[in-house]
């Protein structure tokens, strides 16, 4: 290691994200001394205590060596293609948002475009209809993707509906095999250097805790990194929701989908798991709805504008806190991990790095923010559209465009998907797209969505599959 190579990380919050980050950290920095001190948890820390992922959840997997079968064995996963949305829009028909292809192109033209031109003429049925993983949504069937490039099979992806408690413990089974030190402890204040950074974590029971590098997991309380200094940015013009309940209920059918219901004054959902369902009911605090036990979790949705100060990284729901639509959480907070191992700087943590960390992590949350705030806007919401989704909803309801942002960590079949399944169509295509023949083009899509129909009904259902998989 060089003089200035990083040698020790302190974690303070032993929930998911915290340990995200041990094995991440000792599985890319073997040489480097890991500490997690085990907090009690933070009931609002929604990164540890939901289930859903994105699809980015692979590339972490991969990241630490775990396996996606592994984990289906234990209970600890399940695949999860997609969410099913009802009753948003109010009044709507059921639409799916799912990851992957939708239909193919033509040449250079996206399928989207000659899409909106049919939707508009009566020619095409709903966005989602034409994606392989919709198809085997709406069907509650599953494989996991196969075949050649060409085949529709290879060309969708899904996330993993997570079950919270054994989920943690097979990343604490990892940080041990991977020699993290993990110890119980409560945080009690931090002691500073001369220049502000941070000398020591103080515990509770006396301790003080030595690194060169904190990472704040602890939840949206962020105790550690509001200790060290810096601004909370406040998103909720955007974002309306601040309330959540959970509850359980009884096993419900095996199904590849979560449930969305609701809109513009709170949703609610349901996500199957292994001897459960977990229910969730998200609202606006200036709504009059019942919680007559109080048990409903308080978060307030924003950032903090520096996730990371001196030598204090805040990650997870410690750094940006949303509301669970589309399971953003647990995304953030490993995307937040992997991009702290890309820039990782020196034990002076010098400024060029964390600069640049601090300005790709602001844009990446605040696409996220966009992403949800437009699914309120379209359920009718009384929100304050923020200037970068204005931009898109201008140039993609001008001619079905996308502006490009660096740090969209959303590919643009997400926002696609969402966008045509919340009813946004524009009002014309580009001149490109509207230069292919109409009526070949609708020929087409009714020829893929016979073959997507066929292709559902030769696989096998989502309990078989999940049955087969598992032994």
């Amino acid at each position: 290691m060089s003089d200035r190579a990083i040698r020790s990380v302190a974690i303070l919050g032993g929930g998911i994200t915290g340990l995200s980050a041990a094995v991440a950290f000792a599985r890319a920095l073997p040489q480097v001394v890991i500490t997690v001190i085990e907090t009690a948890p933070d009931p609002a820390a929604l990164a540890d205590r939901l289930p859903g992922s994105m699809t980015s959840v692979h590339r972490f997997h991969a990241s630490v060596g775990l396996d996606e079968a592994a984990l289906l064995r234990v209970g600890a996963a399940i695949p999860r293609l997609g969410l099913r949305f009802e009753n948003w829009p109010a009044g709507s028909e059921t639409w799916f948002h799912v990851h992957g292809d939708h239909g193919a192109q033509t040449g250079t033209i996206a399928f989207h475009q000659l899409w909106a031109r049919a939707r508009r003429a009566g020619q095409a049925e709903a966005y989602h209809r034409y994606a392989a993983a919709a198809v085997l949504a709406e069907a509650g069937r599953f494989v996991h993707p196969q075949g050649d490039p060409g085949s529709p099979l290879a060309a969708f992806d899904y996330a993993l509906r997570l079950d919270p408690d054994r989920y943690r413990e097979v990343l604490a089974s990892l940080a041990d095999q991977l020699r993290v030190v993990r110890t119980q402890g409560s945080f009690a204040g931090v002691d500073r250097h001369g220049d502000g950074s941070a000398a020591a974590l103080l515990l509770g029971d006396g301790r003080r805790i030595e690194a060169d590098l904190y990472l704040d997991a602890s939840g949206p309380a962020a105790v550690l990194a509001q200790a060290i200094g810096g601004e909370f940015e406040d998103w909720s013009s955007a974002l309306p929701c601040d309330r959540l309940l959970l509850g359980e209920g009884p096993p419900s059918a095996v199904s590849p989908n979560d449930t969305i219901v609701g809109g513009a004054h709170g949703w609610q959902f349901a996500c199957p798991l292994p001897g459960r369902t977990l229910l969730g009911h998200v609202w606006s605090s200036s709504d009059p709805v019942p919680d007559r036990e109080g048990r409903a979790l308080i978060f307030r949705p924003g950032r903090r504008v520096d996730p990371w100060v001196r030598n204090v990284l805040a990650i997870g729901d410690a750094a940006v806190a949303l509301d669970p639509l589309h399971w953003p959480n647990l995304h953030l907070a490993q995307s937040g991990i992997a991009r702290a191992l890309d820039l990782l700087p020196g034990r002076d943590c010098h400024p060029v790095e964390v600069a640049e960390y601090n300005r790709r992590s602001r844009e990446e949350a605040q696409r996220t923010r966009d992403f949800q705030a437009l699914h309120y806007l379209r359920a009718g919401a009384s929100i304050e559209i923020p200037d970068s989704l204005a931009r898109t909803l201008q140039q993609f309801e001008s001619r079905g465009r996308l502006p490009t942002y660096d740090e969209d960590s959303l590919p643009d079949e997400i926002w696609l998907s969402a966008l045509l399944g919340l009813g946004v169509l524009p009002r014309e295509i580009q001149p490109l797209a509207a230069a292919v023949d109409s009526v070949a083009a609708a020929t087409r899509m009714a020829e893929m969505r016979a073959g997507l129909a066929q292709l559902a009904g030769r696989l096998p259902s989502f309990a078989e599959y999940l049955a087969r998989v598992s032994a």
